[in-house]
């Protein structure tokens, strides 16, 4: 059966395989079809930073370009010192020789050019423990600078993380990437044609498809696909991801056609097997048209992702901030996997909730998921995983944690989850135990108001209660917020920052980040406008990319102001600096103080929590030690002490006996049935033990409610 050699182009994130080749291999391989798997942008950023290709670089520039410019001469003069470092710096953040954290971290070892000039106290941000996490940031800042040389000498495109980013953006047709493409090869690409060249050769595939996630790897596609076209002719090429998912929907331009012969929407599963063995179209782009086809594949029977023959040690971890939350992104080998396709809320009025990877829930079951878990731990030698769902269900994330617990198995997780009810302190006491260190949510604009108007389910109390919960677990929290939302008064954006400083203050937050809100084509607000109170401007279709929406409305206010000051002060927020300054000092030119009350999110807090509630449908687990039966009641142990308890013969009995019964993962034993338990052990009414100090102790233990 014909081959396909399915491609990650670059360029993506540097620190673990983005997962979308993975879980096409791993259905395509189960379908019976030869598949293979390629990480071109790992491997390129690999080469980039290396001696042989910085030397090329070096040599064949002319200094004299850049002579007006101090931080790239200084890059220049010190290029002996950039060619004897980068290779032991790449092996450092590859974490294949921590003992140069030391050399690192010394003032003489790495050349320091433009990106060091902000540099960090780092004695405040790391201390006298944090040598490793602070030779990670500096070799960052030393990447940084020559990624700066880099732009400046040989491809203005090229990011670490994101090439070309700029031409893909909200293209409304295909000539300015026909302009780029015409343009010779420059010395990045024309390494990444020779690697790409070197697999074909080595794989012998009859289709190549490659994974476009984002705008910043399509021109690398497109360049990747133009030579196959003009080198191996007889190879049939394929677009897919979310970028053409997304952008390409409405395509009328047939010149992508002259580098792709397949553009596919949505799951590649059911496309790629279908153009491999020659079936009927599905969800695919050709130059004759759009074909729909027929046919789903659910999230199970997309099954487990196959990271086998990805180059696991060539993935290298980055520090660009000291923030411990926000540099999950970018520090460790996080195994990236799906809980679940699609949203399982899906009706955010912002969010693309038409398109079928949003609009179309469907889990698999924790067992399974669990499973996967193990298989990926085996395929990647890392059994820490970050969940790229939408929004992890809190009914999963309880059944996972369960499951994870039942088996005994130790990972470290962290996923992104909607700041709802269903987080009690109990669900997120179950979540840490079983791995979970970190969850991102949307607190998007912080107005109850506007949180209504684009139906996002939440409200602020809702997700200070969430926040305060998974503070009480030790579970980091991001959020994403959002400004400039259709109808937002200048009043709510500065009431908008005062919520989110006093959640700093509060310590409910550990990072966060302001999006500028973006009317999309696929999006409630994009289909229907004038709902949200703007007016769409223009109503044609683009024949290339088609996603944002341009609006008019009367604002009233300098939205980039706004922006400017809500950055500003989020930035200090995250180093723990300006909190105690007035919310509206922060902006340029005058805007009015806030209007809302300084204890609003503590008087949230004092609210009590939903897991205290007595249920008794409610289920009870155990997941601490066993308790020690004493002379005088029992003895608990934990992992930071131990206490002992003087209880009545029947009480101690009766614990002794609940908590092995509830550590029992397997049965579910629900607060119903405790009570007829305790009848067995006196006349006393079970509320009476239910709100003692005594088992509140034994909450503290591992007695959770769930």
């Amino acid at each position: 059966m014909d081959k396909i050699l399915l491609v990650t182009p670059p360029f993506v994130q540097v620190n673990a395989p983005y997962p979308a080749t993975a879980y096409l291999k791993g259905y395509l391989t189960r379908q019976g079809i030869a598949a293979e798997q390629y990480d071109l942008s790992i491997e390129l950023i690999g080469e980039i930073f290396s001696a042989t290709f910085l030397r090329e670089v070096f040599d064949g520039c002319d200094p004299a370009r850049f002579a007006d410019d101090p931080n790239l001469v200084r890059i220049h003069a010190l290029r002996g010192r950039y060619l004897a470092t980068v290779g032991p710096v790449l092996t450092f953040l590859r974490g294949q020789d921590p003992t140069l954290a030391g050399l690192i971290c010394g003032a003489e070892f790495l050349p320091q050019a433009g990106r060091f000039e902000t540099l960090a106290d780092l004695d405040a941000a790391f201390g006298s423990m944090g040598q490793v996490d602070c030779a990670k940031y500096l070799c960052t800042l030393y990447l940084q600078d020559i990624a700066d040389f880099l732009r400046a000498t040989v491809s203005e495109h090229f990011e670490i993380v994101k090439y070309a980013e700029r031409i893909a953006l909200s293209i409304p047709d295909f000539a300015p990437l026909a302009e780029e493409l015409a343009r010779p090869l420059n010395r990045i690409e024309k390494r990444m044609t020779e690697l790409l060249h070197e697999r074909i050769e080595r794989e012998r595939p009859r289709f190549v498809s490659f994974t476009v996630p984002f705008p910043g790897n399509l021109l690398s596609a497109l360049r990747c696909a133009q030579y196959i076209k003009r080198v191996f002719p007889e190879i049939s090429t394929i677009l897919g991801g979310g970028y053409p998912s997304t952008e390409l929907r409405n395509l009328t331009d047939r010149a992508l056609f002259d580098y792709f012969d397949y553009v596919s929407l949505d799951d590649g599963e059911l496309a790629l097997e279908r153009i491999v063995t020659g079936g009927e179209p599905i969800r695919t782009f050709t130059r004759e048209g759009y074909h729909e086809g027929e046919g789903r594949i659910s999230h199970r029977e997309r099954g487990c992702p196959d990271f086998g023959g990805l180059p696991h040690d060539r993935y290298f971890s980055l520090c660009e901030v000291t923030n411990p939350m926000h540099r999950l992104w970018s520090d460790g080998r996080w195994n990236k996997m799906m809980l679940a396709h699609g949203c399982y809320w899906a009706r955010c009025a912002f969010c693309d909730t038409s398109l079928d990877y949003i609009g179309r829930f469907d889990a698999a079951s924790a067992g399974q998921i669990a499973d996967w878990m193990e298989q990926v731990a085996a395929q990647t030698g890392s059994r820490g995983f970050h969940f790229v769902d939408e929004a992890a269900p809190p009914r999963l994330l309880k059944d996972l944690s369960l499951e994870l617990l039942r088996r005994g198995a130790k990972f470290s997780w962290w996923t992104n989850i909607r700041f709802e009810a269903a987080y009690t302190g109990d669900l997120c006491q179950l979540m840490a135990a079983a791995g979970c260190i970190a969850v991102s949510g949307g607190l998007e604009v912080a107005s109850d108001r506007l949180l209504t108007m684009i139906n996002k389910g939440i409200t602020i109390g809702q997700a200070t209660l969430a926040m305060r919960n998974f503070f009480y677990a030790g579970i980091m929290v991001h959020t994403y917020l959002m400004y400039g939302l259709p109808t937002q008064t200048l009043q709510e954006s500065v009431d908008s920052l005062e919520v989110v400083r006093q959640m700093f203050r509060a310590q409910l937050i550990d990072s966060a980040f302001w999006h500028r809100y973006a009317m999309t084509l696929h999006s409630p607000s994009g289909r229907e406008p004038e709902k949200f109170g703007v007016r769409r401007k223009g109503t044609g279709l683009n024949p290339f990319a088609n996603n944002e929406i341009y609006f008019a409305e009367n604002r009233g206010y300098n939205i980039n102001l706004v922006g400017d000051g809500l950055r500003e002060a989020l930035a200090c927020y995250m180093a723990g600096e300006g909190l105690e300054r007035p919310v509206h000092k922060w902006f340029a030119g005058k805007v009015p103080p806030t209007a809302v009350e300084p204890t609003l999110i503590t008087d949230h807090l004092i609210r009590p929590d939903a897991c205290r509630i007595f249920d008794e449908k409610a289920r009870l687990v155990w997941i601490g030690s066993p308790l020690r039966r004493t002379e005088e009641g029992i003895e608990a142990y934990g992992p930071a002490g131990q206490k002992r308890m003087k209880l009545p013969d029947a009480d101690a009995d009766f614990l002794m006996r609940i908590t092995a019964l509830c550590g029992n993962l397997n049965e579910t034993v629900t607060f119903a049935d405790v009570q007829k338990i305790y009848a067995e052990y006196g006349s006393e009414p079970f509320a009476i033990l239910y709100h003692s100090k005594k088992w509140d102790i034994l909450r503290g233990f591992g007695l959770l409610q769930i």
